[in-house]
């Protein structure tokens, strides 16, 4: 790769944020805006904010225990914990830059093959396509208009499409003998959609729902400090499906595109300049409440870098 074509890699995702927060102010005042961020009611926001912070984190770090427990091998709370805290850093970048980290971190401690935790964690992103659908499709009915109409049907889409597609997978990775495509025999991508269970997907989607929940939590007590009132079903659709687009690794840390998400989801319900002032205050809050976690947390993820193998052989032991 040329070194232009890798400078260009590099500045994408901050030139695709512009873009759209081009986008939004073309159609949102960008002073009426600035009201909005001046009249809001900043201690209430705060307050909320610092404690969810550390919920967030703990709930994350509960269920990727758990995760990597049930299908590798077994990582007690205290060391996930560390080194999802530590991964916060590459979670301000993206979504999917954290989790890579953090399959890195998680290969190199317990000695698994990287591919084998990439299935791990496509199964647990497709748990959670499940989940936004799923919540999405109950609180949809409350948003009104077309809104409303055009999200029933797309969230409903996206439920049948993952569900068959997690069915048609398990049931392909599980053939044996001469049966079904041979690149999926024995393949490490495909060793946790092999071994999963109904159990261990319920048992997923039901970490899932207490993420998102929190989530709704938070977002339910900090709307009123800019002036918006949504109802609670709506925040149910709203919010998950909110953070699933701002964590697509298309910008920085979901600037932009958390911006248009918000707008189109929450512009029944409020003035839109409001809807802009708290997606920024959002988006702001979550980057800086992630660094300093990332920066206290680092060291676990930097010494998990930095074992030989004696060291591996003996952490795996203990």
């Amino acid at each position: 790769m040329s070194p232009w074509n890798q400078t260009l890699r590099r500045l994408a995702p901050w030139l695709v944020a512009a873009l759209l927060l081009a986008v939004v102010f073309l159609r949102v005042d960008l002073a009426a805006t600035a009201r909005a961020l001046g009249a809001a009611d900043w201690p209430r926001f705060a307050l909320a904010a610092l404690p969810f912070a550390a919920l967030w984190l703990l709930i994350d770090a509960a269920a990727l225990s758990r995760l990597v427990s049930r299908f590798h091998a077994p990582v007690d709370f205290a060391s996930m914990l560390r080194l999802r805290g530590g991964t916060y850093l590459f979670l301000v970048l993206s979504y999917d830059a954290a989790q890579a980290a953090l399959a890195l971190a998680l290969s190199r401690r317990l000695r698994v093959p990287l591919l084998a935790l990439g299935g791990t964690f496509l199964f647990y992103y497709a748990i959670d396509l499940l989940t936004i659908a799923g919540l999405g499709s109950a609180g949809a009915r409350a948003i009104p208009g077309a809104r409303g109409a055009a999200l029933r049907p797309a969230l409903a889409l996206l439920l049948g499409a993952v569900a068959v597609a997690l069915v048609v997978g398990a049931w392909l990775a599980r053939r044996k003998g001469d049966l079904g495509p041979r690149w999926l025999r024995g393949a490490r991508l495909l060793e946790t959609l092999r071994r999963a269970t109904l159990r261990d997907a319920a048992e997923l989607i039901g970490w899932r729902c207490l993420f998102y929940g929190s989530f709704v939590a938070f977002a339910a007590a900090t709307l009123p400090a800019f002036g918006i009132h949504v109802p609670l079903a709506a925040l149910v659709a709203c919010v998950p499906v909110t953070l699933s687009i701002a964590a697509l690794p298309i910008t920085v840390s979901g600037l932009g595109s958390a911006q248009v998400a918000m707008l189109a989801l929450y512009g029944g319900f409020a003035d839109e300049a409001a809807i802009v002032a708290y997606s920024l205050a959002h988006t702001a809050s979550l980057i800086a409440l992630r660094l300093p976690i990332g920066l206290a947390c680092w060291p676990a993820v930097a010494a998990t870098a930095s074992m030989d193998a004696s060291q591996l052989t003996r952490r795996s032991e203990t």
